[in-house]
């Protein structure tokens, strides 16, 4: 099995503390910032003072989630493992 890291954006809410994650994944070489970069939009992202992420407006200007990057690791099946799998299928048969 192969180890692949991707990566995917973190919403935490400022007020509750919820957290959510977004559904599109990117490429794990990219950097946080690259990433971050791509959607940030003036006048409703605002960068982080301490340049950890991004937060966003609502409609007044009042903060409402911190925007940041998270890795994660997918697994996936390499060439011999498929081959396995589908000799171990026809030999069920």
């Amino acid at each position: 099995m192969r180890k692949i890291a991707i990566k995917r954006l973190v919403y935490n809410h400022l007020g509750t503390g919820e957290v959510c994650y977004g559904g599109e994944e990117y490429d794990g070489n990219l950097t946080d910032e690259n990433i971050l970069s791509a959607i940030h939009e003036i006048g409703k992202t605002e960068w982080c003072p301490n340049g950890y992420g991004l937060y966003q407006l609502n409609s007044n200007g009042d903060l409402v989630y911190r925007i940041s990057v998270e890795t994660f690791y997918q697994y996936q099946k390499s060439w011999y493992n498929l081959f396995f799998d589908s000799i171990k299928r026809i030999l069920r048969i």
